[in-house]
């Protein structure tokens, strides 16, 4: 029978896409077919790379049922090798065991948890629970992945994150909630009951009051800012276009290099640790909002609002630290000098540094509001939206908001918790550090003025005049006996007195 190339190649596409999630396979055949025009050969690597997600020890197409099965099997597969090693005895082999189970751990893309002792090693390696976190939080990144080269994340498909992504996260939080509602805890002091749910929705767990708090800190850091003169700088920075699955116009990237958000983020936090570490050098000192959110197609960008003392030459010594780090890896692609790093200048007579910067506030906690669109996808609500940047953040283990500069917010936090009768007869520094962080009707918690009594804007954290005071205790866990911290109140740094918070001691019911 004569060959024939085209039927060989015909089939060799349809047997891998047969392999895929019965809904990758129209995508991936079309990306397949893109990149073909420009060889062949790459396209059909493509395809066996994005057959390879499909392959191993975890299927990306596994349900949390086949991960529980999965988590009970490595159980008992941990048991046979600490039998053998029982058996066979002898130091050697007691080396091998804790090799063997690292090698275990990193063939299923499990974190090996290295930093404790071998004992406890083993107590969570034998644990059915402890697996099966690790697993699904595996097999996210794993699935994700192979979305990401599928092309199934961009504005013209599954903006943000895929739709599965989307539902483990739901099905995630439904069973946290189911957990937590139906552990009963009860006060010690009162006897109260209380579901655990309920006492979770007391803190920044809470998307309102976790978003109420990001808007008080704003508005805090601007206050001062228009205290002291400060000017304000609002950055824009992303990754190089290798790391951008998608384009912009939602076609397929030719450049991909397969980098995944999660490293994607990594790169970001590099180039700011080398910014940081530059303006520190030279003197530059700020303070503001970082905040980290995706393109359409998953890959991450930040926006920064930077507050620095108003001086021409400290705004180039800002912008040329970023374009230096941010712009050293492919800084002569076209566009880069355009579209990598973006600065505004905040006119405070055209609007408030804080209104600036809640807008991409609010997009991540909650959505806009009043049904507003999305810019990066017109048919989605930017309340809809929020879950599926929630469910990316989630998945990819990134942290959206990370203040910059000032004080600590967990004194504020510990600080809220202290009662009016407990700072009798403590200094005034105390008490204004107190009464800054209280809402007293229609007088609202004032976090500049809080800044202000933990040393101000020039104290470094570290050298704050108040700080959380707590106690270390040994405590006997499920995998042992651990270190763990119990906060007491709130003391003074560099003196003695401690102010105790009104937090309630809980004990399962």
């Amino acid at each position: 029978m004569k060959y024939n190339r085209e039927r060989e190649q015909v089939q060799f596409v349809d047997n891998i896409i047969l392999k895929l999630p019965r809904k990758w396979g129209n995508t991936a055949r079309k990306q397949h077919a893109i990149k073909a025009e420009k060889s062949l050969k790459e396209a059909n690597l493509w395809l066996l790379d994005l057959s390879d997600a499909t392959k191993g020890s975890i299927d990306i197409g596994a349900s949390d049922d086949d991960l529980i099965l999965l988590s009970v099997d490595m159980v008992a597969r941990v048991r046979v090798l600490m039998s053998e090693q029982t058996t066979r005895g002898g130091v050697s082999k007691a080396f091998n065991l804790y090799e063997t189970l690292e090698a275990l751990c990193f063939e299923l893309n499990v974190r090996y948890p290295i930093e404790h002792d071998r004992k406890q090693i083993l107590a969570r390696l034998s644990d059915a629970s402890w697996w099966l976190r690790g697993l699904r939080v595996a097999h996210n990144k794993r699935a994700e992945g192979a979305a990401l080269n599928a092309g199934l994340v961009s504005k013209r498909a599954e903006v943000y994150c895929s739709d599965d992504a989307l539902e483990r996260r739901k099905a995630q939080r439904r069973r946290n909630i189911e957990t937590l509602e139906n552990i009963n805890m009860v006060n010690t002091a009162n006897g109260e009951v209380m579901s655990l749910g309920a006492i979770a929705a007391t803190g920044t767990s809470n998307h309102e009051n976790r978003r109420a708090e990001l808007v008080t800190r704003m508005r805090g850091f601007e206050e001062l800012a228009t205290k002291y003169g400060h000017s304000s700088e609002f950055v824009t920075v992303t990754t190089p276009s290798r790391m951008h699955a998608v384009l912009a116009n939602g076609k397929a990237n030719q450049k991909y290099d397969g980098t995944k958000p999660d490293d994607a983020q990594k790169y970001l936090v590099e180039c700011w640790a080398r910014v940081r570490a530059l303006l520190a050098k030279n003197g530059v000192r700020f303070y503001g909002l970082r905040i980290a959110e995706p393109h359409h197609d998953g890959t991450p960008h930040w926006h920064l609002i930077l507050f620095y003392r108003k001086c021409d030459k400290l705004k180039e010594k800002i912008r040329g630290a970023f374009r230096l780090h941010f712009l050293a890896d492919s800084g002569d692609e076209a566009g880069a000098k355009q579209n990598r790093v973006k600065f505004v200048s905040i006119n405070p007579l055209k609007g408030s540094a804080a209104g600036y910067v809640l807008k991409y506030v609010l997009k991540n906690i909650g959505g806009l509001g009043d049904g507003e669109k999305s810019d990066e996808s017109e048919m989605h609500s930017s309340e809809t939206l929020y879950e599926r940047v929630e469910a990316w953040a989630a998945c990819w283990r990134i942290r959206q908001f990370q203040q910059i500069g000032g004080h600590y917010v967990s004194v504020w936090r510990e600080l809220r918790r202290v009662d009016e009768g407990k700072l009798e007869g403590k200094r005034p520094e105390f008490v204004k550090a107190w009464q800054a962080c209280q809402k007293n009707g229609d007088i609202k918690a004032n976090f500049a003025q809080f800044i202000e009594s933990m040393g101000g804007l020039e104290t470094p954290p570290r050298k704050s005049l108040f700080m959380v005071d707590y106690d270390v205790l040994n405590v006997h866990g499920r995998y042992g006996d651990t270190l763990s911290f119990k906060v007491l109140g709130v003391g003074e740094r560099f003196g003695f007195e401690v102010v105790a918070t009104n937090r309630a001691e809980w004990v399962q019911a």
